[in-house]
C-alpha cells in the first residue's frame, strides 16, 4: 500500500544526499576507472552447535553490513543524508536487504568456534529506495483509523465524520495509506462507547487493542483535536463579505498493538472564504498540509510533511527491528535461559532477546526481529527440534506471540 508513497515521498529524503555521491562516483570513474563504491570487508560469526552453514551466512551478512557502512559512511559525510544515517544503518543491519551487488568471496576461514568471511562487492546507494519499499511492505500494511474531535465556533463535533478526519483520509489516502471506513468507526462508537472513548483519549490497553483489531482490523489510530475560531473582525477593514477562521490542529498516531506513539503533529493556520463553514475547512486543510505534506506545484509531486515522515521512519525501523513480546508457558528458569540463548543465536532475523519476567514456569521475553511476526514463528517452528525444544504456537498477533514449550532431554 505504501509503494507510491515510498517512491514519491520519503525515499527522496534518503536518496537526495546520494545524488551528489553518484555524480562524484561518475566523475571518478571517468578519471581513474576505479569505482569508489566497490571494496572489500570482513565479517565474523560464532559457530553454535556445529552449525557451520549458519555461521558462514551470518559472517557473510556481517561482511556486507560492514562494507555498506564503510562506503556510505565515507561518501555521505557532510551530505544531507547524514541526518538519516541511523535509519540507513537500521536497514543495513537487516539481514535480508541486498545493498551489495556483484559479490565475490575472497576468503573464508574456520578457526575453532569462529568463522570469518571476506567479500568484495559494490555498494549501490540507489538500492536503499528498494529496501525502504520492501521494509514498508514487510511491516504488514497496517490500516489506520481516525478519531479526531472537532470544535467549530464553540460547537463540539464527535469523531466520525469531522472535517479534520475527512481531510486526513484524503491526503494520506492519496499517498497510499489505507483507512477504516468511517461508517465502521461510527458503528464501533455505538457498539462499545467506553472502549472507543479510551482509544480517543489514547489509553491503549489490552481490551482496547483486542476490540479495535478484532472488530475493524485497525492497527494504527490517529487521535487528536481541532479547534476553529472566528477572526472575521480582522477582515472588516478590507471587506465585510469575507469570513476568516483560524484552525488549531493537534494529532497523534499511535500503534494499537504496542501503544507506542508513531508521530505527533501540531499546527495552526488561517482560512478565508465567503462562507463561514468553508473558511473553517480551508483553515483546517491548510493546517493539515503543514503537518502531513502537500503537492509541490513546480513538480506536481506530493511532498511529505514531518508527520508522515516520522510514521514511515517508525515503520521501517519496526520492519527491520520489530519488537515482539513472547510469552512462554512450560519452562523452568534454567530451561528459559537455554531457550533464550538458543533463539538469539540460532533463529535467523533475531537481533536481540531480553528477559522481562519469570514466574514459576511462565516467562516473558522481548524479541527484536527483522521481519514480520509470522516470519519469526515460522523460523522458530522450523528450528525447534535443533534448538532442543518441543514448541506449540498458541496465539500470534502483530507484536505478541504466546507459546507452550517443553525441553527435549
Amino acid at each position: 500500500m505504501f509503494k507510491k508513497f515510498a517512491i514519491v515521498g520519503f525515499s527522496t529524503l534518503l536518496t537526495v544526499g546520494l545524488v551528489a555521491c553518484g555524480d562524484k562516483k561518475q566523475t571518478k570513474q571517468n578519471n581513474s576507472h576505479v569505482d569508489p563504491m566497490r571494496g572489500q570487508a570482513t565479517g565474523y560469526a560464532t559457530i553454535y552447535d556445529n552449525d557451520t552453514a549458519l555461521a558462514r551466512d551470518r559472517a557473510k551478512d556481517n561482511a556486507k553490513n560492514n562494507l555498506v557502512k564503510t562506503k556510505l559512511g565515507s561518501t555521505v559525510s557532510g551530505q544531507s543524508m547524514v541526518k538519516n544515517y541511523q535509519l540507513v544503518a537500521s536497514i543495513v543491519n537487516s539481514r535480508s536487504y541486498g545493498l551489495v551487488k556483484d559479490i565475490k568471496i575472497i576468503k573464508q576461514i574456520k578457526e575453532g568456534n569462529s568463522f570469518s568471511v571476506t567479500i568484495e562487492g559494490t555498494v549501490e546507494p540507489a538500492a536503499i529506495q528498494d529496501a525502504i519499499e520492501d521494509a514498508l511492505n514487510r511491516y504488514g500494511k497496517p490500516k489506520f483509523m481516525v478519531l479526531v474531535t472537532e470544535t467549530q465556533d464553540g460547537k463540539k463535533i464527535k469523531p466520525g465524520f469531522t472535517e479534520t478526519e475527512l481531510v486526513i483520509q484524503e491526503v494520506m489516502g492519496n499517498s497510499g495509506f489505507e483507512f477504516i471506513d468511517p461508517t465502521i468507526t461510527a458503528a464501533l462508537m455505538k457498539k462499545n462507547n467506553r472502549l472507543m472513548r479510551k482509544a480517543i483519549q489514547g489509553n491503549i490497553d489490552g481490551a482496547v487493542t483486542k476490540f479495535l483489531v478484532n472488530e475493524s482490523g485497525a492497527e494504527v489510530i490517529i487521535i487528536g483535536s481541532t479547534i476553529t475560531r472566528d477572526q472575521s473582525k480582522v477582515m472588516r477593514q478590507y471587506t465585510k463579505d469575507m469570513k476568516s477562521k483560524s484552525a488549531m490542529v493537534k494529532i497523534k498516531a499511535i500503534d494499537v498493538n504496542t501503544g507506542s506513539i508513531l508521530a505527533i503533529g501540531n499546527k495552526q493556520a488561517p482560512g478565508i472564504h465567503i462562507e463561514s463553514r468553508t473558511a473553517a475547512k480551508v483553515a483546517i486543510t491548510t493546517a493539515l498540509k503543514r503537518i502531513l505534506g502537500k503537492t509541490d506545484y513546480d513538480t506536481g509531486k506530493f511532498k511529505t510533511g514531518p508527520f508522515l515522515n516520522r510514521i514511515v521512519k517508525k515503520f521501517v525501523k519496526a520492519a527491520t527491528n520489530r519488537q515482539i513480546l513472547l510469552s512462554i508457558n512450560g519452562l523452568s528458569y534454567s530451561d528459559t535461559t537455554k531457550f533464550r540463548n538458543q533463539i538469539s543465536q540460532r533463529v535467523r532475523g533475531v537481533n536481540q532477546v531480553i528477559s522481562k519476567k519469570q514466574k514459576r514456569n511462565s516467562a516473558n521475553l522481548e524479541i527484536y526481529f527483522a521481519g514480520k511476526t509470522t516470519d519469526f514463528t515460522d523460523e522458530l517452528m522450523a528450528k525447534s527440534k535443533d534448538l532442543g525444544f518441543k514448541i506449540r504456537i498458541n496465539d500470534v498477533r502483530p507484536n505478541n506471540v504466546k507459546i507452550t514449550a517443553r525441553r527435549v532431554k
